[in-house]
């Protein structure tokens, strides 16, 4: 398992569509008052405060037997991790006990669009045709301890990542991928 890809602090664009459909708000309704209000301050808050990370090795043996029955018909793949970071997490709860509940949406959903556009700059980066997830229909949450022990192995976290009992992870803005590749990976400079 070598290390494909490493990125620290670096901040996805989360486009408006993807906001909205987090915040689950039309997406052709504008936002308005106190509601653009707390899209403008998740916004800055998270580019301020937040670190997010991405990272990616190449998929080893159990990986693969763990992965098998979505990547049948790849011979490479790779493991992605990404992470909003724990700073959203932490002031979103922070905000909550502060009785700001809209505040603590706004920047859940955030960073929560954040890792979906770290993942799939990810896909873009290294050539991925696909990508499946433990927790997604048929595979086992709990399957995430296969995933990120091959990250850990391969010294590739460049941030804080763990697993509950449970197979969620902490921080919970973040996620682990199997990626099938079409390509050899352009490495990051």
């Amino acid at each position: 398992m070598s290390v494909l890809w490493q990125q620290v602090n670096h901040h996805p664009v989360v486009g408006e569509r993807d906001f909205k459909r987090f915040l689950r708000y039309p997406v052709a309704r504008a936002l308005e008052g106190p509601l653009e209000e707390n899209a403008a301050w998740a916004r800055a808050w998270f580019a301020g405060h937040a670190r997010p990370w991405s990272a990616a090795i190449r998929a080893g043996d159990g990986v693969r037997a763990s992965a098998a029955a979505w990547f049948r018909d790849y011979e490479d793949l790779a493991v992605v991790a990404v992470s909003a970071g724990l700073e959203p997490e932490l002031e979103a709860a922070a905000r909550w006990e502060a009785d700001e509940p809209d505040r603590y949406f706004f920047l859940e959903c955030y960073a929560a669009a954040a890792v979906e556009a770290l993942l799939a700059e990810a896909r873009r980066h290294l050539g991925a045709d696909a990508h499946y997830c433990p927790g997604y229909p048929g595979w086992p949450i709990h399957e995430n301890a296969v995933l990120l022990t091959a990250v850990r192995a391969a010294g590739a976290l460049p941030g804080s990542l763990s697993m509950l009992p449970s197979g969620m992870l902490v921080p919970k803005k973040s996620q682990l991928a199997v990626c099938a590749l079409r390509t050899t990976p352009v490495l990051a400079p």
